[in-house]
């Protein structure tokens, strides 16, 4: 540290060492400070409505802003201490250190992050009904022209009683094996009866199912629902239910579950 002010400003090809850090410890404190100002005046600019489907987003992108301000004011404080006195402050080290270990345990045990990761959703209207489709909207129905129509009909019956959708390790040929087909023309006949694609066909009945069954939540974990409604993993299930649903799961089972 007695040398310290030497190699703050020995250059690294044309940029002094001792630049770079002072520069990015600006960066980071002011990226933070306009970030937690933008979420503070998220309700301002974009209503009531957006904060109210957001909520757990803007809770978490508020406490993301504030570490990382903390973080960057102590790596200030370092730098200085360093730059000036020539001395290393532990404590502000162990403090820098704390934070980092704190949020990066939030992120690997928290269930949100994964839902706060896919961004906002700005919606117009103030009612409930209006910021989630009906269950029933989920559910892929056969097309109308097609609801009397007996292949289709039976299909509908084969794929349904057989739950196959409901197992991890059900794909394209384990269901068109159930419905007497060959892989090919079973993927043809879903677009063609339904007007939607096969995974879309899968994902829509595994998501309503989820959402019929949804009284029984509180008995198990979410993973364990999520496991029985055909998904092997949580990101797949969070990136089905919100292009579907149009909210994140958290905020569905908190906010708008009757």
């Amino acid at each position: 540290y007695e040398e310290n002010n030497y190699l703050l400003n020995r250059p690294i090809g044309i940029i002094p060492s001792g630049v770079l850090q002072p520069v990015s410890i600006l960066v980071g404190i002011i990226y933070s400070g306009v970030s937690l100002i933008k979420v503070f005046r998220a309700k301002k600019v974009y209503g009531e409505t957006y904060v109210f489907v957001n909520k757990q987003n803007l809770i978490w992108l508020k406490l993301l802003s504030l570490i990382i301000m903390v973080y960057f004011f102590l790596q200030f404080y370092q730098y200085s201490k360093l730059a000036i006195n020539h001395s290393f402050d532990p404590p502000s080290q162990l403090l820098k250190c704390g934070i980092g270990i704190l949020l990066f345990t939030y992120f690997l045990s928290s269930t949100d992050v994964q839902e706060n990761m896919d961004g906002c959703i700005i919606t117009q209207s103030k009612d409930k009904s209006h910021i989630a489709p009906s269950i029933s909207d989920i559910n892929p129905n056969l097309l109308s022209q097609f609801e009397l129509d007996q292949n289709a009909v039976l299909i509908d019956i084969q794929v349904r009683e057989s739950k196959c959708f409901l197992r991890c390790d059900c794909d394209l040929q384990n269901m068109a094996k159930i419905a007497n087909h060959t892989p090919q023309k079973f993927s043809k006949l879903i677009k063609y009866y339904y007007g939607i694609s096969y995974i879309e066909f899968v994902n829509r009945l595994r998501i309503y199912n989820f959402l019929t069954h949804i009284n029984y939540y509180n008995q198990y974990t979410l993973e364990a629902y999520i496991y029985e409604s055909g998904y092997s993993n949580r990101s797949t299930f969070y990136a089905a239910f919100k292009k579907y649903v149009g909210v994140n799961p958290s905020f569905y089972l908190k906010e708008l579950k009757l």
